[in-house]
Order: structure tokens, then C-alpha cells, then sequence
């Protein structure tokens, strides 16, 4: 379609024409302008220019594409400047930041799943026995080695389906399954209370830390897809190491005669042990089986 036949004809017959050509040529500023207004009736438009005369289509266009070497007119009204003779930097940048959205998304829905849990199991243990569940030091030091691992949060890989389409935010997507696998969490936390009552409560006390840790890195592994754990991405070699540096400090920290001093620590026995691993690799299945039935069924109520 060229200029001249556009300039033609009507509002109703240019829309159309919008919609149904993929060319246009010997086009005026003013009709680029036109096509642009059209389009976005029923699209987000990206336009790249480098001329005078390219502006006001430009401004105009949701994402505006300039070249290094354009006029600095249309420098100035571009969202974004190519460094490169290539748009595939463009598609690069937007598959770069689709990973940070997603691998930012995992870090909130971790965080916020982990602090509901622990809020409500703390509420609820203090009231049924005459102790601190966990002193004030012991809980600095579990937020200390369960984010640790978080820092290598925005290295990790990422579902295929985060990348080939926008993700739009919505608040209940971090509430509602935090909230659901938060309860899992405490009936974790409920059951272990159940299982040490007759201990001594330093000893209680220093279970539940080991635990709490275990049980929080371990939900990283869950809660970083929304597939079952193994269909999922491999996660990032910085990610799985410092995933294990957190479990070993968990676990060895009791043992150091120094840590006992300073946190009150009381070493557990193998057995003791052996039973909070257990307990922790229980925690992964039902968390990742209420995972998985809570995504399945949100998305087929989606689909619907």
C-alpha cells in the first residue's frame, strides 16, 4: 500500500488496511502518525526511526526504536537506542528482563511464604508451652542462613513460559499460595513440637532452628517453579552452592562448642537428627504436591 492510494480513503477503510497489509511505502510523516493510532486500537506498536520526519510516529509508538546515529531528534522522543546493527539486542533485552521479573517473583514468593509460615507457627506454639519456641538470637541467625542462598536468586534459570510472554503482576499470585504453603509450613512446625516435647527445651529450641532453615531452603526448590520440581530448569550452580553452605552451617553450627555458648545451643543426637531430615524431606513432598495440585488448579480455572 502506498501513501498516495492511503490518503484516499476513509477512517473506517484505513483501519482496515492497517490490519489487513504488512507494507507500506512512499509514506508521509503524518500518515506514519495515522498508521501508528490505528494499530493501537488492537496492538502495543514498536516503531524505529532515525529521521527528522520519523518524531512524531516516535512519540507516538508504546516502544520507539532509534539508531545510534540517528538525528538527535529522534534520539530524544526514542525509548530505546540500538548500540548494534541487529533488533535481536531488543530481543535480548526483553527475555533478560523477563528473567529478572521471574527470578525477582521467586524472591518475594519465597520470602513471603516463609515469614507467614513462621509467623503462625510462632503465634500458635508460644501459646501451648511455657518457653520460647526459639530465642531472639536463634531467629536473627535463621533469617541470616535461609536469605543466604537468596543472593544467588538472580542467577537462577528460568521456565521456558516466562520467557515467551509478558507476565503481568497480580498480588494474589503471591498471597494466595503463600498463604496456603505457609500452612503447610506450621503444620510442619506443629508436628516437629509434637515429635521433641519431652526434650529439654534448649534442645527444642535448637531442633527447631536446624529445621526452620532446612525446611526454608529446601522450599526455594519447590516454590522456584511452577512445574514439578524435576520438569523444572536446572537451578544455577551459585544458587546450589550456597544452598548447601546454608544446610551444613545448619546442621554443624550446634555442634561448635563456641555456638553453644553464644546461641545456647544444645547438640541433638543422630537419631534426633535423623528424624529432622526425615521430617524435613516429608515437608518437600507435600509442599511440592500442594504446589503443584494449587497450580494445576488455577490454571485450568483460567483456561475456563
Amino acid at each position: 500500500m502506498t501513501g498516495s492510494e492511503f490518503a484516499h480513503k476513509s477512517d473506517q477503510e484505513k483501519k482496515d488496511i492497517c490490519l489487513k497489509f504488512n507494507a507500506f511505502s512512499r509514506i508521509l510523516p503524518e500518515q506514519k502518525f495515522e498508521i501508528i493510532k490505528f494499530l493501537q486500537n488492537d496492538y502495543e506498536v514498536g516503531y524505529m526511526g532515525d529521521g527528522i520526519n520519523d518524531a512524531p510516529a516516535l512519540k507516538i509508538a508504546d516502544v520507539s526504536i532509534a539508531v545510534q546515529d540517528a538525528v538527535d531528534s529522534a534520539r530524544e522522543a526514542a525509548d530505546v537506542i540500538l548500540l548494534q546493527k541487529s533488533l535481536y539486542v531488543i530481543i535480548d533485552g526483553i527475555a533478560e528482563g523477563r528473567k529478572i521479573f521471574a527470578n525477582t517473583f521467586k524472591y518475594v514468593k519465597t520470602t513471603v511464604a516463609s515469614n507467614f509460615g513462621n509467623f503462625y507457627a510462632l503465634s500458635i506454639i508460644t501459646l501451648l508451652i511455657d518457653f520460647l519456641p526459639m530465642l531472639p538470637l536463634h531467629l536473627l541467625m535463621v533469617n541470616l542462613l535461609s536469605d543466604f542462598p537468596m543472593i544467588a536468586i538472580s542467577t537462577d534459570a528460568v521456565d521456558e513460559a516466562f520467557i515467551k510472554k509478558p507476565t503481568h503482576y497480580q498480588a494474589g499470585d503471591i498471597l494466595i499460595p503463600a498463604t496456603i504453603l505457609g500452612v503447610v509450613s506450621s503444620v510442619f512446625d506443629l508436628i516437629y513440637f509434637a515429635l521433641f516435647k519431652n526434650n529439654p527445651p534448649t534442645l527444642v529450641q535448637t531442633g527447631w532452628f536446624t529445621l526452620s532453615i532446612l525446611t526454608e531452603i529446601v522450599f526455594i526448590y519447590s516454590i522456584r517453579t511452577e512445574r514439578f520440581f524435576l520438569r523444572a530448569p536446572r537451578p544455577s550452580m551459585p544458587l546450589m552452592l550456597l544452598s548447601c553452605i546454608a544446610c551444613v552451617i545448619a546442621i554443624v553450627l550446634p555442634f561448635i562448642p563456641e555456638a553453644q555458648k553464644i546461641f545456647t545451643f544444645m547438640p541433638m543426637q543422630p537419631t534426633q537428627l535423623l528424624k529432622l531430615c526425615g521430617l524435613v524431606a516429608i515437608y518437600f513432598v507435600i509442599t511440592e504436591t500442594v504446589k503443584c495440585a494449587y497450580y494445576h488448579q488455577r490454571n485450568n480455572h483460567r483456561r475456563n
